[in-house]
């Protein structure tokens, strides 16, 4: 992963009261934990802070520590475009400096086989973590960009399909539990 891209931190030297008010936003842990692409409106507000590192479309965060180390290193990919979003302190920033497909990387880093990754790395007894310079020592299968775009499109198309039915199925009577 270090060939492609560089990590960066989340929010730093903030105290409880900056955080519930202010022009910006910040991406919650439970929205990157959630979601392999993260909601945009899952943020909360915090003050205004030139000294942190601003998100950008494309950015993938990582959480770093877990309960169980299945749980560890959950990835969500940023395709929000607004200012002032930054990132909390309870995970870190890839940005890749190599071409990616946002949603290749978003069902990829979720993949049965790089989960097993972040387990193995996974270091702890009664929380779990994982070390930045693990991740980026990490190898992790990029095809070219056009394979990516497609794989990509394939798994969106996917979801939807599931999401759609999900919905007709409740529609007609049945039960969903997530």
């Amino acid at each position: 992963m270090g060939e492609i891209g560089k990590t960066f931190t989340g929010l730093t030297g903030k105290t409880k009261d900056d955080f519930g008010h202010g022009e910006a936003e910040f991406v919650t842990y439970m929205n990157i934990f959630s979601n392999s692409i993260a909601s945009t409106t899952q943020t909360e507000n915090v003050e205004v802070d030139e000294r942190q590192n601003e998100v950008e479309y494309g950015d993938i965060f990582f959480t770093t520590s877990s309960e169980t180390p299945e749980e560890v290193g959950m990835s969500s990919v940023w395709l929000g475009n607004k200012l002032n979003v930054y990132l909390n302190s309870f995970c870190f920033g890839y940005r890749p400096t190599d071409k990616l497909d946002p949603y290749y990387m978003a069902y990829m880093l979720r993949s049965p086989e790089v989960r097993r990754k972040f387990q193995f790395l996974a270091q702890g007894i009664s929380r779990y973590n994982i070390s930045k310079t693990k991740v980026m020592d990490m190898y992790v299968y990029t095809p070219k960009i056009e394979e990516q775009v497609n794989i990509g499109q394939f798994f969106i198309n996917l979801d939807n399909l599931i999401t759609l039915h999900q919905r007709k199925y409740i529609k007609l009577g049945g039960f969903y539990e997530i």
